[in-house]
């Protein structure tokens, strides 16, 4: 919670923002799905990111384990945070077999 700390992700947002206008108008990159383990948290509630796109998902992730979060919105970990880490220990214990 350092002053400042959340710049560097708005900046991403700020100097990306004519390459994702572009894609959104156009077509997406046209670059290979991701072959990793994935796990992805998606806010059931989130305005921004609407769950509903989360079936895109897999065009761009092989191996992508999705689920749509109830009582959260885009911040999962912050909002249901009990859940995001037993999730994510999950997750880690099972691709990497610790």
């Amino acid at each position: 919670m350092t002053p400042g700390n959340l710049q560097g992700g708005f900046d991403w947002y700020v100097g990306f923002h004519d390459a994702r206008i572009r894609q959104m108008n156009q077509a997406p990159l046209d670059l290979p799905p991701l072959e990793m383990p994935t796990r992805v948290l998606w806010g059931a509630s989130d305005p921004v990111l609407k769950a509903e796109w989360s079936d895109r998902l897999h065009d761009y992730f092989r191996n992508a384990e999705v689920t749509i979060v109830p009582e959260a919105g885009h911040f999962v970990p912050y909002e249901r945070p009990d859940y995001a880490n037993a999730e994510i220990l999950r997750f880690f214990r099972r691709v990497f077999a610790l």
